[in-house]
């Protein structure tokens, strides 16, 4: 009974449900069947009144007719208000992923330009200089990966992101991506550590994507944790899946918003007041690697104690 009400509360959401379609909050689908139930129940009670004060056959007739008009004239109200609702997010999300592929060749060929200039001009560079090109490529990468991420958000949302089957040695993936972050972590002063069993099974999934899950939940760690802190990668075996957990004892996430971690765009208060970098698409283009690939993803948080953060995936 508590899950059937819980996923009432999150589907009759009003205020949530306006907020992730970029509608007002009127223009809600959940309230325009609540209105619509309401004012129903009002004419069929206004219809119940009239059958039983007036017993003119042309008087019942009338009321009914009323009745069925204002029902067809509400419904055609709102399932033409959600096929709006559904063009407009069909038109913004086919503008994201034009927009995102013509900027990913002029992104492409000006960090091309920088790799060029610094391996033909580095040592006639003066350290102002160096510094200023250094600046430019950061910005360039993190411009390339936002588009990349917005690319991949535009094809999960038209059901066009589609991944490979192929196995996958999950603890050697582990292991990369560990060595990729550790020397992040040590200048965070953060202790990085991976604890696995010796003959973990191949999973099923996209190496390159599940790489993309890896690097977002141990890049988030290094990113919200406090200086000689500690992350703690670990992977189990349970049945027929193998569990992946990433740990930290970070600033972890408010209560009140642990509900919105997987919603696009979604930064908790903590972290926008920290001036954290971050976009908010990381968690959300995760979970959906992960649950094409057969898997789960959920987390553990308490704010100001750190944040857990689990995956599954099937063994192949």
């Amino acid at each position: 009974m508590q899950k059937i009400w819980e996923r009432v509360k999150h589907d009759f959401n009003i205020k949530q449900q306006a907020d992730e379609l970029g509608l007002k909050v009127w223009q809600a689908p959940s309230l325009l069947f609540i209105l619509m139930g309401l004012i129903i129940v009002v004419m069929m009670a206004v219809d119940f009144y009239v059958s039983r004060r007036y017993a003119s056959p042309e008087v019942l007739v009338i009321s009914e007719a009323l009745v069925v008009s204002v029902i067809l004239t509400i419904g055609t109200f709102i399932i033409q208000s959600i096929e709006d609702v559904a063009h407009a997010n069909k038109t913004r999300s086919e503008f994201v992923s034009i927009a995102s592929h013509q900027l990913k060749t002029p992104l492409a060929e000006a960090n091309w330009q920088i790799e060029l200039l610094l391996s033909m001009y580095q040592h006639g560079l003066s350290d102002r200089q160096l510094e200023i090109v250094s600046t430019v490529s950061s910005s360039l990468r993190k411009m390339t990966k936002l588009v990349s991420d917005l690319l991949d958000v535009a094809r999960i949302e038209q059901g066009r992101f589609v991944l490979l089957r192929e196995s996958v040695d999950i603890t050697k993936l582990v292991d990369q991506v560990v060595l990729d972050y550790n020397k992040l972590a040590m200048a965070r002063g953060a202790q990085l550590s991976v604890t696995h069993g010796a003959a973990v099974p191949l999973v099923s999934g996209d190496s390159r994507r599940l790489k993309m899950v890896l690097d977002n939940l141990l890049s988030n760690a290094i990113k919200y944790i406090e200086r000689n802190g500690k992350i703690l990668l670990e992977i189990e075996t349970e049945e027929r899946q193998v569990v992946v957990r990433v740990a930290d004892n970070g600033s972890g996430i408010p209560a009140e918003q642990q509900d919105k971690v997987f919603q696009k765009f979604f930064r908790s208060t903590n972290v926008i007041r920290s001036q954290t970098e971050g976009t908010g698409l990381g968690l959300y283009i995760a979970k959906n690697i992960v649950e094409q690939s057969g898997g789960k993803m959920w987390f553990q948080s308490q704010e100001g104690k750190g944040s857990t953060f689990f995956f599954s995936l099937p063994i192949e």
